[in-house]
């Protein structure tokens, strides 16, 4: 299936009817690129074409419409699309919406209109529904979320953590499992129903399990009303989380902090408050102890020197004192043990040297005019002396480096009292930051408490249905027991062969397509992704839907820890595999999907993922994704190109051929 030629009238920006051809390759597929800068009507295509394939809300169309003919009053819409079928046909799908001559129409007013054309023949007004039945088959609209999609749509996927949910639902939109399940609850339904015109319900047993089974079923009933109300609480909690967030970052200009960060950042400041008044207390040790000497420090040299000085005045007292026996001790030596002069002296001049030395000695230095202020004994001067040394090299010292840790400390203590404690706030934003962290937290805690709640009560609910096919099993075992014609007998046997075929068919169905799923998304992946050498495998589990990507030693790589580019990537990569399981040919349209990846991954979407993307891609772009580097690697694969040209000043929207910088070229 190929779209061949889509027309826009009077929607948004297209406010005159806009055909938009896509042309063909010469082998039959097809990569058109059509360029848009903001708000110039990318989007509206991709809504075009959903609303004219199934059709939407009269309120949304109203919206909608363009201003300027909504002003004239003209609330006419119309869509168009030429579609070339697997078999050839033509099949042209248009869907209108018109108020009529109504002067001020209203939402209200517009009539939806189908008019389907196949190979040039319209098909007859009584079958327009059934035609739009034969649309949905043909395009299921469970599966165009993986065929007609965005990049935020591939943010939303790469976001979720936990995608089992939306990738069971999108699979088995694809396989079309619904329609299996379906067609086997209508044969137990017909085979129910039909036990019932001929079986006497009376016996005491059957009719109590069967009030057992109504009371199971109606608590069944009333936990899924009460899963889906946690559901809707827990989302409403996101919300208002995710909303005091929007509002603390743009009040305070800084993401808000968890009470794990506020915690550590309390464990910071007390822990400097503790180091500073143990500093503090250190510093105030050193004053007692040592700092009072330490300021008489500077007259210590003066005590040094007075103490040498007394020291010598008491040496040449002792000196005057013994004088007479210095001297002849003195003029002894000159002799003994041998004389120093070759002559020897007299006696009288022995005596007269003896009598020179002794008053020599006792007249002392002349010059010496010490006073005695300390007179210290020999003993208690080299006690000062000690002392005076052992304060000079005492912890004193370690005082200025104390009183610089203190100070720094002083500066750590007002920095973590600072904007976690509320300490540059004003009173107003200080109330308004406790009432942020207060939603938040209560928030966080509402989601943790309706996540738990909500857990329960699937764990209820699984239980339940459990319970009551068991029921149910048992119920059998009494029908069982009633006199049944064989020909009736054969028919609900017949009924549970096939139901059972179905289950089983399912089962392998979905164990097939998952397998194929994880093969072709691992291969696409592999081709995108920057890392795809460190991945070994992305296997998903046919029961549970959980992927789990592995890495080359075995161990599991976590989507939340992977970068956000890698996220997106994935994300493309299951949207092609989903796509190529479903075995539908569609064709892909794809809105701006490169405007958050980065030019490693975006180098691989174009060189890989969209030659390979289907038989026919329709890439709506600005020109800064598919710039002119992306547009030369593309060209040889495209089919054609063409721009949207978005008038400000008329607020209009027209299509023309060729890409941005190809104005001049057909």
């Amino acid at each position: 299936m190929k779209f061949r030629k889509l027309t826009i009238e009077n929607y948004k920006s297209f406010q005159f009817p806009t055909e938009i051809v896509f042309p063909m390759g010469e082998d039959g597929r097809s990569i058109f690129l059509i360029g848009g800068m903001n708000g110039a009507g990318k989007t509206s295509i991709m809504e075009a074409v959903t609303y004219c394939l199934y059709g939407g809300k009269a309120d949304d169309i109203f919206r909608h419409i363009n201003r300027r003919e909504k002003a004239k009053g003209n609330a006419n819409v119309a869509f168009e699309i030429v579609i070339e079928m697997d078999d050839g046909s033509e099949l042209v799908v248009k869907r209108s919406w018109t108020a009529g001559a109504i002067s001020e129409p209203r939402p209200r007013d517009l009539t939806e209109r189908l008019v389907v054309v196949r190979d040039g023949k319209r098909v007859s007004v009584q079958n327009q529904e059934i035609w739009q039945d034969f649309i949905r088959a043909a395009i299921p609209p469970g599966i165009t979320q993986f065929f007609f999609f965005d990049g935020e749509k591939i943010q939303e996927i790469a976001a979720d953590d936990h995608s089992e949910v939306r990738l069971k639902s999108s699979l088995e939109a694809a396989l079309g499992i619904q329609y299996i399940n379906r067609l086997a609850s209508d044969i137990i339904y017909i085979k129910q129903e039909e036990r019932k015109g001929f079986v006497e319900i009376s016996d005491e047993d059957l009719e109590f399990k069967q009030s057992e089974l109504k009371r199971e079923k109606s608590k069944l009933a009333r936990k899924v009303q009460e899963r889906e109300s946690l559901r809707l609480e827990l989302e409403g909690f996101k919300g208002q989380l995710d909303e005091a967030r929007k509002r603390f970052e743009a009040s305070f200009h800084a993401a808000p902090e968890s009470r794990e960060a506020m915690r550590e950042q309390e464990k910071k400041r007390v822990s400097a408050a503790n180091r500073l008044a143990q500093v503090e207390s250190e510093i105030r040790g050193l004053c007692e102890k040592v700092l009072p000497f330490s300021i008489a420090g500077k007259v210590f040299d003066g005590i040094r020197r007075q103490i040498d000085a007394e020291r010598e005045l008491a040496s040449g007292e002792a000196i005057k004192e013994n004088a007479a026996t210095l001297a002849k001790r003195i003029v002894r030596v000159v002799e003994e043990p041998e004389p120093i002069y070759t002559e020897k002296l007299s006696a009288e001049r022995m005596a007269e040297l003896e009598r020179r030395i002794f008053r020599l000695l006792k007249e002392g230095d002349p010059g010496s005019d010490i006073t005695k202020v300390l007179d210290l004994s020999e003993r208690d001067a080299a006690r000062v002396l000690n002392r005076m040394e052992a304060l000079d090299g005492s912890d004193v010292f370690l005082l200025k480096p104390l009183l610089d840790e203190a100070r720094g400390l002083e500066v750590q203590k007002r920095q973590f009292e600072g904007f976690g404690q509320g300490g540059a706030l004003t009173s107003t934003e200080r109330d308004l930051f406790d009432e942020l962290q207060g939603m938040m937290e209560g928030c966080s805690t509402q989601i943790g408490r309706k996540t738990e709640q909500l857990r329960l009560v699937e764990e209820d609910i699984l239980t339940l249905g459990k319970k009551i096919r068991d029921i149910e099993v048992e119920i059998e075992k009494l029908y069982e027991k009633h006199h049944i014609s064989k020909e009736k007998a054969e028919f609900i046997e017949e009924c549970d062969a096939i139901a059972s075929v179905l289950n089983q068919f399912i089962v392998r169905l979905r164990k097939n397509k998952v397998h194929l799923l994880q093969e072709k998304t691992f291969e696409m992946y592999r081709l995108l992704s920057s890392r795809s050498g460190l991945i070994k495998d992305i296997t998903i589990d046919d029961k549970t839907y959980e992927v789990r990507i592995t890495d080359r030693n075995g161990h599991q790589i976590r989507k939340s820890s992977m970068a956000a580019g890698e996220k997106e990537v994935f994300a493309v990569s299951l949207l092609w595999g989903l796509a190529q399981t479903s075995e539908l040919k569609l064709p892909i349209i794809i809105d701006t999907p490169l405007s958050r990846l980065d030019s490693t991954h975006r180098d691989n979407i174009v060189n890989h993922y969209f030659p390979n993307a289907g038989e026919q891609v329709v890439i709506l772009s600005t020109d800064t994704e598919i710039d002119t580097n992306y547009y030369r690697s593309l060209k040889p694969r495209l089919s054609g190109a063409g721009c949207l040209e978005f008038d400000q000043r008329q607020e209009l929207t027209t299509f023309r051929k060729g890409y941005f910088w190809e104005k001049n070229h057909g």
